[in-house]
């Protein structure tokens, strides 16, 4: 019996500073950050947010405006209803990996966390 399985792969640019947080109940740490990424000549930008766990999380408070990132991870979606009564999805990148290509300012770095 066939399995089923999600991938996403991201190349684009940062919109601000991660920011890293220690979550209240278990204490595990994690980093969001969100990455822009425009389609394919000059085509719509679409944002997405992106979350990282772990020793790999800590590694973001490096993670600046304008840096050029590729980021990889599954596809989370959460359901919740808006102050209008609409119901809306809201999607999210929990990243299994992601590496730095140039950091803002053009010094390319290739520095990696997994």
């Amino acid at each position: 019996m066939a399995t089923d399985y999600q991938k996403i792969i991201v190349l684009g640019n940062t919109i601000g500073e991660a920011k890293v947080k220690r979550a209240k109940d278990s204490g595990a740490v994690y980093a969001d950050f969100t990455v822009a990424c425009s389609g394919r000549k000059g085509g719509q930008t679409v944002f997405y947010p992106v979350r990282v766990f772990g020793k790999a999380a800590e590694a973001c408070k490096s993670i600046k405006k304008g840096d050029r990132i590729l980021v990889e991870g599954s596809l989370e979606v959460s359901e919740y209803t808006d102050a209008g009564g609409q119901e809306r999805r809201a999607y999210r990148i929990l990243a299994t990996a992601y590496r730095w290509l140039e950091k803002s300012g053009g010094q390319g770095q290739g520095r990696g966390r997994k």
